[in-house]
């Protein structure tokens, strides 16, 4: 396994890649394998050239844990050792119910449904906020909505609520020597690149009298006629958007 990091990895010829692809197909093999769509995942690997990102996937592919459900399952989703909710590897859990409405994870989850908003997006798939397939699968989906987002929410998105949960996820993976660490390996690169391509863009600062995002500050009225945005397969979770179509 390498040891490089995102930043050594990601090469000259990063400047071609199609993002999009990367981030879709990285959310849809985080899912269940029992609830892929593998058409999906053909279509999306066909898009992404040699590169260290299609290295990682293509490792990951081939390992039999990959398409494991009982694996999946007991590693990263039922009281697993690695859960994929990016918020409980970057807050402690509160000691009392009374601390709960005021933890960490808490304040995260709220400022990261508060973006999903803002570009329109109703999540209805019964899913927490801070579920990094639904958190990847926005990522690729708002690429395509950059005139949603004039204050630099998408950067702070990937950069400050994505971003830092990944290591240690990567670790606890690492630790029960879990094959997905391959496709968070994956996962830091195109962030990577995401960012160096975003770096000249704004970064929303949150203003030091606010507590959560401004939902309204620079949204755009909504287009008439709702469509329907669906992260992953059909088993995964969905959101229904006012605006993105």
């Amino acid at each position: 396994m390498s040891t490089a990091g995102p930043k050594q990895q990601a090469s000259s010829g990063s400047a071609g890649w199609d993002l999009g692809a990367m981030y879709g197909l990285i959310a849809e093999l985080l899912i269940n394998p029992a609830a892929r769509d593998a058409q999906r995942v053909d279509s999306l690997l066909g898009k992404v050239p040699d590169s260290p990102v299609r290295e990682s996937i293509e490792v990951f592919l081939e390992s039999p844990g990959s398409q494991d459900v009982e694996e999946y399952t007991q590693t990263l989703e039922l009281t697993p050792p690695c859960p994929l909710y990016l918020g409980a590897h970057m807050y402690d859990e509160p000691n009392s119910c009374r601390g709960a409405g005021a933890c960490g994870r808490n304040q995260y989850m709220i400022e990261l449904k508060a973006v999903y908003e803002h570009f329109g997006v109703a999540m209805d798939g019964g899913e927490l906020p801070d579920f990094l397939p639904l958190m990847v699968e926005f990522s690729a989906v708002s690429l395509d909505h950059r005139d949603l987002d004039n204050i630099g929410l998408r950067r702070r998105f990937v950069g400050t609520y994505m971003q830092p949960g990944l290591p240690h996820l990567r670790k606890a993976m690492r630790r029960y020597e879990s094959v997905y660490e391959r496709l968070i390996e994956a996962l830091e690169i195109v962030i990577e690149e995401d960012l160096r391509r975003s770096a000249d863009e704004p970064a929303w600062v949150e203003p030091e009298t606010a507590a959560t995002i401004p939902v309204s500050m620079g949204s755009p009225a909504a287009d008439p006629g709702p469509a329907q945005v669906t992260f992953g397969s059909a088993a995964a979770p969905k959101a229904t958007s006012d605006k993105m179509s």
